[in-house]
Parts: structure tokens; C-alpha cells; sequence
């Protein structure tokens, strides 16, 4: 009964290590957009305009809602892309708008620092930001 139990648990744990350590890091472009969805989910949440402002320079982010019922801001922090990586733009501030459709407009920015630069937009139908290579 013992081997049964050690056989099962073994069949179920040698997929796991053979992926260990194949992961791909996390890159700045994935805080980048992890950010976008967090603001899009709370524009679709809270049934309100969520506005997400980002410096490029210090990485400071403001997210703001407005809505019938008023405005505030809803989070501020600093943006952790990494020390290996940056944000291209020229633009002084970055600014997205997402609506309570989920449908959003926005800058494009590019982020740089990893295997290869890439661009980051936002589709206006869906809302959803998407990070292509250049």
C-alpha cells in the first residue's frame, strides 16, 4: 500500500521537476502589463472610468476612477520593471483611459533592457494591452 501511495505521488511529481528552471524570468514588459490589466479589471469592476497615469522617469503611477457616484484615487506606487530595464518614450507622462466597457486608448511605449525591445499598446476595442516585439 506504501509503494502504491509513493508510485502515485512520484507519477505526479515528475512533470514538475522536469520544467524546473525552464520558466522564463519575468520581464519588465510583463509588470508593464500586468498594471494595464489591473486597471482595466477595475474599470470593468467598479463600473467607472479608470485612468491610469505613469511617469516614465521615476516609474510613479497614479490610477484614478470617476464615475457617477464621484472620483478618487484608487492606487499610487512605484512601477518594478527591474534595474535592467526602461521605458522609451516621448511622451513627459503616460496616460491610459479605460472605461467600464473594458474598452481603453492609450500611449504606446517600449520597453527595453531585455533580449529584445518591445512595444507595448493598448487595443481600444477590447481594452486588452499586448507587448509585440519590434
Amino acid at each position: 500500500m506504501v509503494l502504491l501511495v509513493l508510485a502515485i505521488a512520484a507519477t505526479l511529481a515528475v512533470p514538475a521537476f522536469s520544467d524546473f528552471g525552464r520558466s522564463p524570468e519575468p520581464t519588465g514588459a510583463d509588470a508593464m502589463l500586468g498594471l494595464l490589466k489591473d486597471a482595466r479589471k477595475a474599470a470593468i469592476d467598479f463600473n467607472a472610468n479608470v485612468t491610469l497615469r505613469l511617469d516614465p522617469e521615476t516609474l510613479r503611477y497614479e490610477l484614478d476612477t470617476s464615475s457617477v457616484s464621484g472620483y478618487g484615487v484608487l492606487a499610487a506606487g512605484t512601477l518594478d520593471l527591474g534595474l535592467a530595464h526602461t521605458l522609451v518614450t516621448g511622451q513627459p507622462r503616460l496616460q491610459y483611459v479605460f472605461r467600464p466597457t473594458g474598452a481603453a486608448f492609450g500611449d504606446t511605449v517600449v520597453v527595453r533592457g531585455g533580449a529584445q525591445p518591445l512595444t507595448i499598446r493598448i487595443d481600444p476595442w477590447s481594452g486588452v494591452a499586448h507587448a509585440d516585439s519590434i
